[in-house]
C-alpha cells in the first residue's frame, strides 16, 4: 500500500487520540514554562522591586522573587493578549478603521487579513465568551486539524507513523509555537496550507482550491497556497486540453472571491483597493524589497538587538540559519530527484516561497521572521527525511528548538518585544 493509500484511510482512535494527547502536553508544558517565567524573570516594561540583602551576602541588592507558591503569579487572560492580537479582536468586535487612505491617520488595522477575525466574530454569536477566549480556543482546534492534515501528509509522502509522529512534534516545539494557541493566524493559516496540500495529493482539486482561496484572506502568503494547487493540476493533468479544465477554470475563478470581497471592502472603506499593501509600507515598516537583505545585512552589521526592543537579530538569525540548512541540505541531496518529480520540485519551491516572503518585506531587521517561517510545512518534511538515518540531527534540532521555544515563550509572557 502506497502513501497515498495509506494517507486516505480512516485514522484509528489510537492514532486520533495520540495527537491531541501530544497536543495537550506541548501546550500544558507552554504554559508551566510562561507560568514559572513570569515568577523567575523581570517583565520587559515594568521595573523589578529589589531588595537589600543582609550584610555579607553574596550581593547587596537582588531582585525579589515570591516566596511561597500561593504568592506567586497566575496567568491571567491579558498575559495571553500581546502584540497583533489586538488588532485581531479589534476587527472582530468593532470592524475595520473606517477612515480614507488619503487622510491623515495613524497606523489603520487594514493589513491585518479579515478571516481569522471574522471566524471570531461569528463563533462568538454561538459561543458568547469573550472575544479573546473565542479567539484562543479557536487557534487550538485549527492547530489540531492542522496536525491531522500534516499528519496524513506525512504518510501520503511515503513517512512511516512513527516518523509522521516525529514531524508534529517538531512543528509543536518550533520556536515561537505558543503563536499556534493565541489570537494570532498562524494556526489557522496551516491548517489551510495543510489542507489545500492534502487534498491536492488526493486530486480532491475543489477542497484544494477552497482552502487555498481561504488562506489568501488569512495572511499574505495565501497566494502561495493558490499557486501550488494550480501547479498540482497542471502536473495531475496535463497542458493538453481536456474538459476538465473547464472546471478547474471556474474553480480558479471562484478561489478569487475572497480576497475580491476583501478589496472590495477596502475600497468602500479606505476609498483604495490595495490599502491593506499600501498601509504596510505608510505606518507599519513593511517595505518591499530583494529577498535576504535583512540576512545579509546581520551577516555584515551583526546585532543583538534593535534600539526599539522588536527584534532579537541572534536569535532570528540563528533560526533562520537552521531553516535555510535543511533547504540547501535537501536540494543538495536530492537535487536529482527533484528534477525527475516534477511534483517534488513544486512542493520544494512552495516552501521555498514561504521562507522568502518573510525575508522580502523588511530591509533593515529581522524582525517576526521566525514566527512567519514556521507554517512552512516542506521544511518539517525535509528535517525529517534528512534526519530519517541520521539519529543526531534530528536530536540537535529538537534540542535547539526546545532551548529557543522555552526562551520565547518566557518572552511572550514577559511581555518582551522581539518574540513578536
Amino acid at each position: 500500500m502506497d502513501g497515498v493509500d495509506r494517507a486516505k484511510k480512516p485514522m484509528s482512535v489510537r492514532i486520533v487520540m495520540s495527537v491531541v494527547v501530544l497536543m495537550l502536553i506541548s501546550r500544558a508544558l507552554l504554559l508551566f514554562t510562561g507560568y514559572v517565567g513570569m515568577n523567575l524573570f523581570s517583565e520587559f516594561s515594568v521595573r523589578p522591586t529589589y531588595q537589600q540583602d543582609a550584610p555579607g551576602s553574596v550581593s547587596e541588592w537582588t531582585m525579589k522573587l515570591p516566596e511561597k507558591l500561593d504568592s506567586t503569579r497566575k496567568l491571567e487572560l491579558e498575559d495571553f493578549i500581546k502584540f497583533d492580537t489586538y488588532s485581531y479582536l479589534k476587527i472582530a468586535e468593532h470592524g475595520y478603521d473606517q477612515v480614507k487612505m488619503d487622510e491623515p491617520h495613524t497606523a489603520a488595522n487594514w493589513v491585518f487579513f479579515p478571516l481569522y477575525p471574522l471566524l471570531i466574530y461569528l463563533s462568538g454569536i454561538i459561543i458568547r465568551l469573550d472575544p479573546s477566549i473565542v479567539g484562543m480556543i479557536l487557534s487550538n482546534l485549527f492547530l489540531l486539524g492542522a496536525l491531522f492534515y500534516v499528519y496524513a501528509i506525512a504518510l501520503q509522502r511515503g513517512f512511516s507513523r512513527s516518523q509522521a509522529g516525529s514531524v508534529l512534534l517538531l512543528i509543536l516545539i518550533y520556536p515561537s509555537s505558543l503563536y499556534y494557541s493565541v489570537p494570532y493566524t498562524e494556526s489557522l493559516f496551516l491548517l489551510l496550507s495543510a489542507a489545500s496540500i492534502y487534498y491536492s495529493g488526493n486530486k480532491q482539486y475543489g477542497l484544494a482550491f477552497l482552502a487555498a482561496s481561504l488562506s489568501t484572506v488569512t495572511r499574505v502568503p495565501g497566494f502561495v497556497n493558490l499557486a501550488f494547487v494550480l501547479g498540482t493540476i497542471c502536473l495531475d493533468e496535463g497542458l493538453h486540453w481536456t474538459r476538465r479544465y473547464l472546471k478547474y477554470a471556474l474553480y480558479s475563478m471562484l478561489s478569487l472571491v475572497p480576497m475580491g470581497l476583501y478589496l472590495l471592502h477596502m475600497k468602500s472603506i479606505t476609498g483604495d483597493w490595495l490599502a491593506p499593501f499600501h498601509e504596510q509600507s505608510l505606518h507599519w515598516f513593511r517595505y518591499t524589497t530583494a529577498p535576504f537583505t535583512n540576512y545579509v545585512g546581520f551577516l555584515k552589521n551583526p546585532y543583538f538587538s534593535t534600539p526599539d526592543g522588536w527584534d532579537n537579530g541572534l536569535i532570528a538569525f540563528t533560526v533562520s540559519t537552521a531553516v535555510f540548512v535543511i533547504f540547501i541540505a535537501y536540494l543538495l541531496t536530492s537535487g536529482k530527484k527533484l528534477l525527475r518529480d516534477r511534483k517534488e520540485l513544486l512542493f520544494y519551491i512552495y516552501g521555498v516561497l514561504l521562507i522568502v516572503i518573510p525575508f522580502s518585506s523588511q530591509p533593515l531587521f529581522l524582525v517576526s521572521v521566525v514566527r512567519y517561517m514556521m507554517v512552512s510545512l516542506p521544511f518539517y518534511m525535509y528535517l525529517m527525511s534528512l534526519s530519517a538515518k541520521h539519529d543526531n540531527v534530528r536530536l540537535l534540532y529538537l534540542m535547539f528548538f526546545i532551548i529557543l521555544n522555552v526562551i520565547t515563550t518566557i518572552g511572550y509572557f514577559n511581555g518582551y518585544y522581539f518574540v513578536i
